[in-house]
C-alpha cells in the first residue's frame, strides 16, 4: 500500500504540472507570459508565425518540470524565443527519447546539451553524426562534470582517468561525458553501470553498487532536492556526497538545432544572438542566480 501511495504521488506530480509563467523585458518594459497547458507539454505565444517544438528533460538545476519556474533554463530559452517571434511549445522526455524526437526531425530544437565532436554517431539514424543531423549554438554556462564518491570511502585519483579506470562507475543512459572517458567506457576498460537519470545514479552509490559516479554535483543536489524524501534525509543523502577534485572537465550547455526544421539557420542565428547579448552584458550570472534562489531552501 505505502508503495502505491508514493507511486500515485509521483505520477500526480506530472499530471498536475501546470506552465510557469515566463517573464521577460524589452525596452526596460517587463512583459509576463503566463502559458498554457499545450498537447503534452507547454505553449507560450502560440499565435506567432512560426512555433517551435522544443524538447528536454527534467534535469535540475537547470530545468525540471516539477520546479519553481521550471528552473533557470526554461525561463531563458522561452524568453529568447518569444523575444525573437516564435512560438514555443516545450516537452519534457527522458534524455533518450528527447534526443531521438530531435535526431529523426520531429522536433525543432533539443536542449540541454553538452558539446558534441562531430565523430559522435547518432544513436537512431546509424548511417549518420550527430552534427550531421543537428546543429549547436553558441555555449551558455553549465557545469562541472565530476567523479562523485561517498565521502567516508577512500578513492586515490590523482585528476587523471587512469587512476581510478579500475572502479565500477555509474552513468546515465545516452549521455555524453568527456572524450577520454567516453572512449574508455567504449572500449571495455572501465566497467560501468548505467542508469536512467541523476537520481537512480545516487542510489546506485549509496547502494554500493558502483564506487564512483559522473555526473555534476549540482545536479545530483538538485534531484535531491526535489525527491520526496524528508528534509532531514535530504541533508543527510547531501552530506554524503562529494565531488573528487579536479573535476573531469567543465561543461557548458549548448542548443542543438535540427537541420531537418525549415529556415533552422535563421533559427540558429537568432539563439546566438540572445545568446551573445547577455554574455556581452555580462547578464547570465545574475540571471541564473535570481532564478536559482526561487527554488532551493531546505531551512
Amino acid at each position: 500500500m505505502r508503495i502505491f501511495l508514493v507511486i500515485a504521488l509521483l505520477l500526480s506530480l506530472f499530471i498536475y504540472a501546470d506552465p510557469a509563467p515566463v517573464t521577460y523585458s524589452v525596452d526596460d518594459k517587463n512583459i509576463t507570459l503566463p502559458g498554457e497547458k499545450y498537447k503534452s507539454g507547454y505553449g507560450y505565444n502560440l499565435e506567432a508565425d512560426t512555433v517551435l517544438r522544443l524538447v528536454t528533460l527534467n534535469w535540475p538545476p537547470y530545468i525540471d518540470d516539477n520546479l519553481c519556474n521550471k528552473g533557470w533554463l526554461y525561463q531563458l530559452t522561452v524568453s529568447m524565443l518569444v523575444k525573437r517571434g516564435y512560438g514555443v511549445h516545450i516537452e519534457f522526455y527522458p534524455w533518450a527519447r528527447a534526443v531521438r524526437e530531435a535526431e529523426l526531425g520531429k522536433a525543432d530544437i533539443l536542449f540541454p546539451e553538452y558539446y558534441i565532436t562531430d565523430d559522435v554517431m547518432s544513436e537512431n539514424i546509424l548511417t549518420k553524426t550527430r552534427n550531421q543531423l543537428l546543429a549547436l549554438s553558441e555555449p551558455i554556462p553549465g557545469g562541472d562534470l565530476s567523479f562523485v564518491a561517498l565521502k567516508d570511502h577512500t578513492i586515490d585519483y590523482d585528476g587523471s582517468i587512469n587512476s581510478v579506470k579500475n572502479r565500477v562507475m555509474g552513468v546515465v543512459r545516452s549521455y555524453k561525458n568527456s572524450d577520454e572517458l567516453d572512449e574508455l567506457i567504449d572500449q571495455g576498460k572501465i566497467k560501468t553501470i548505467v542508469a536512467n537519470s541523476e537520481y537512480q545514479l545516487i542510489h546506485l552509490l549509496l547502494n554500493g553498487r558502483v564506487e564512483l559516479i559522473v555526473a555534476d554535483l549540482e545536479v545530483l543536489k538538485a534531484s535531491i532536492y526535489k525527491s520526496l524524501l524528508s528534509n532531514r534525509d535530504k541533508k543527510k543523502m547531501l552530506n554524503a556526497l562529494v565531488a573528487l577534485s579536479p573535476s573531469i572537465e567543465y561543461k557548458a550547455l549548448y542548443y542543438e538545432i535540427s537541420k531537418s526544421t525549415a529556415n533552422w539557420q535563421s533559427i540558429l542565428a537568432d539563439i546566438n544572438a540572445e545568446i551573445v547579448i547577455m554574455r556581452k552584458n555580462n547578464t547570465f550570472e545574475s540571471f541564473i542566480n535570481n532564478k536559482k534562489q526561487q527554488c532551493y531552501n531546505l531551512g
